[in-house]
């Protein structure tokens, strides 16, 4: 194929080459094959970014090829991108990627193209800029402790290593749940050569008052407490609107409506057990069959039950009217209402104020 001839034939015009810190780790992950229309986009993008090299265009070459790579690995692109990366000044990046393309052409046994790769990343490591996280030993025992560098995490593995990184200012960040967050900034590469390192202090636990109960209302909320001595005041009534006035009218003539229905039945029973009793009580003021003594008693129990409901269905059902036909429509405040029973009367009783 054509990418892999201009490869080979590059493969001796290659200057120095890198990888960007965070590819150190490794190869990349096994992955399907990619599909003819795949090879295509991954050669297209190729000799594009060689030809933007031949042109001094590394930065704008790197990311197609990066591109191509992830599309379609081969170890020819990781050499370029390593060119590219060294000569847009990311020598880590550089000396990461002519490493792992150091190890892929062993594997494939590409000996001639093992042999520059090692080359070029010896050139590179003496004067990689590296760069060491330290963090204090309290900081470990937070749950939530995190590190970011250049806005990546970083694995507690490595803290206190010395890893490879590219020139240029690198912000180093951590911070834990209920804890202050730190921030540094430190710049690699430049006049200072050497490693360099940064130590995360412990970090602050961020002081607050203790949380209010949950249950408990704000202080504006609960009102002025009562000079001491004061009679505590006393809670307000509650509102009470048309709606409940109805309701409780629906209710209470509900219960009229049975009371009158109970009233019916224990009438129609003591009209039948005083005409049965008669059968048994033949003239005179008084009665001597017991059988009709019994049945004038509870004619006369069944007669004061059903005056006692109807007098409590009637009040009831009147009761029940004036509420949802007079006081709902006024909304009017908190109505009581209760039924009544003495010697001589029974009723309903209505408290409250009318408009």
């Amino acid at each position: 194929m054509r990418r892999t001839k201009r490869r080979q034939r590059s493969i001796a015009h290659c200057v120095g080459l890198g990888l960007c810190a965070a590819l150190i780790a490794g190869g990349l992950p096994a992955r399907a094959e990619p599909s003819a229309a795949d090879k295509a986009t991954a050669e297209a993008l190729f000799d594009a970014a060689l030809d933007l090299m031949k042109q001094g265009r590394s930065a704008e070459a790197c990311p197609r090829l990066e591109q191509s790579q992830r599309i379609d690995p081969g170890i020819g692109t990781l050499l370029y991108l390593a060119e590219c990366y060294e000569n847009t000044g990311r020598t880590a990046s550089a000396w990461a990627t002519f490493r792992q393309a150091m190890s892929e052409s062993q594997a494939a046994g590409q000996a001639d193209r093992a042999r520059k790769a090692q080359a070029r990343a010896a050139r590179l490591e003496p004067g990689l800029s590296k760069l060491s996280i330290g963090v204090a030993a309290e900081n470990l025992a937070i749950e939530g402790f995190k590190v970011r560098s250049a806005g990546k995490a970083v694995d507690p593995a490595v803290f206190g290593v010395a890893i490879p990184m590219d020139p240029g200012e690198i912000a180093i960040e951590a911070s834990a749940p209920g804890h202050e967050t730190w921030t540094a900034t430190v710049k690699l590469g430049g006049d200072k050569k050497g490693p360099a390192s940064v130590d995360v202090p412990a970090l602050k636990r961020i002081e607050g008052p203790p949380p209010a109960p949950r249950d408990a209302p704000p202080p504006e909320a609960a009102g002025p407490a009562p000079a001491r001595g004061a009679p505590a005041p006393a809670p307000a009534p509650a509102a009470s609107g048309g709606n409940t006035a109805r309701l409780i009218g629906l209710v209470v003539g509900g219960a009229g409506v049975v009371g009158l229905g109970v009233g019916t039945f224990f009438g129609v029973k003591a009209i039948s057990k005083n005409s049965d009793a008669e059968g048994y009580c033949k003239g005179g003021s008084t009665c001597e069959d017991e059988r009709g003594v019994t049945l004038t008693e509870e004619a006369k129990s069944a007669a004061t039950v059903s005056n006692v409901a109807f007098g409590l269905g009637a009040a009831a059902a009147i009761g029940g009217a004036v509420l949802v036909f007079v006081v709902a429509p006024r909304q009017a405040p908190p109505v009581q209402v209760g039924a009544f029973v003495d010697a001589r009367n029974v009723g309903l009783r209505v408290g409250g104020t009318f408009e």
